[in-house]
Parts: C-alpha cells; structure tokens; sequence
C-alpha cells in the first residue's frame, strides 16, 4: 500500500494478546493510515498476568514510525468484551465519521486496506450497505464477478463502518 497513503482511519482493538497485537500492528504499519485509533480494555485487578500483557500490548502502539496521529481511549478498569468494545466504538466515531476496524487477532491481508478504502468511497452513500466485511464463508463459490459480493448476513473480522452506510453487509 505505499503507493498512497491510506486515508480512511484504523482502529485497533487491544486487550490482553501481545504477540497477536505485534502482527496485527505490522499489517497496519505496511498501510500507513494517517490516523490511528486505539482501544483498550484492562484486565480485572486481581488478574496481574493479564495486567502485564495488556501494558504489553499496549506498549506496541508505541512503534509507529510513519506520519500518523494516533488517538488512545484505554480503559482504566474492567468493561468487559460487549462494553468495551461498544463504548470504545462510540468513542471512535465521535472523532471519525468512517474507519477500518481490526481486532487483536485479525491479521489483514495487504490488499484489504485498499479494498476498504475504494469500497467505503464507492459505496459510502448507498443505502444498501450497511457494512463492509472481510471475510468469506462462500466456500470458493464465485457469486459475482467482482471480488467481492451483497449478503444480508455478516460475520466481523476487520470491517470498514461509516456514517453513510446503509443497511445490507458486503463481503470480500
């Protein structure tokens, strides 16, 4: 992706998982998207283990070396998966009004920052679309003739959201 920079926004959901973290984190850094948002969840006090992951994971976002602002919502205590997830979320698009979500232990491949970006400007004000998503369980059944195909269903992982979308999923 270094032909241009990526303009659509990455959040990055971080918990407890270090080296998943790592290798999601170098995804991103190939795509170089000038804003970086990150969120975290903690692990309850009494789980020290877990507290230390956590500083580790969260320790990664410090190596971005490329031209990005990186905006960090980590939660001082325990929210719990649906909580966190959800406020972090809310807290995401009061900054952006469109981004690139991944979580933890979703390692894209290269090609899909691009293919989130020229799908988000392709189809960010067709009421049809709800969501982009980066998966596919058509077991190599070629619906269209585009890499990609409308579904009313869809499964999250590393999924592009903006305010224009509208209501049916698309998968890669």
């Amino acid at each position: 992706m270094n032909q241009q920079q990526l303009e659509v926004p990455v959040v990055l959901l971080i918990f407890k998982r270090p080296d998943t973290t790592q290798k999601v984190f170098e995804a991103i850094r190939q795509a170089q998207p000038t804003k970086l948002l990150v969120v975290s969840n903690i692990p309850q006090s009494h789980k020290t283990e877990d507290i230390q992951k956590c500083q580790e994971a969260r320790a990664i976002i410090e190596q971005v070396d490329w031209n990005c602002e990186v905006l960090k919502n980590y939660a001082d205590t325990y929210l719990g998966c649906k909580e966190r997830i959800s406020s972090g979320l809310d807290w995401v698009f009061q900054n952006v009004e469109e981004a690139i979500i991944f979580e933890d232990d979703c390692v894209p491949h290269p090609s899909f920052f691009r293919y989130c970006q020229e799908l988000l400007d392709y189809y960010r004000h067709d009421e049809r679309v709800a969501a982009i998503t980066g998966d596919n369980f058509q077991l190599n059944q070629q619906r269209t003739h585009y890499s990609y195909y409308f579904s009313r269903y869809t499964h999250f992982w590393g999924w592009p959201l903006g305010e224009g979308l509208g209501s049916t999923m698309m998968s890669i």
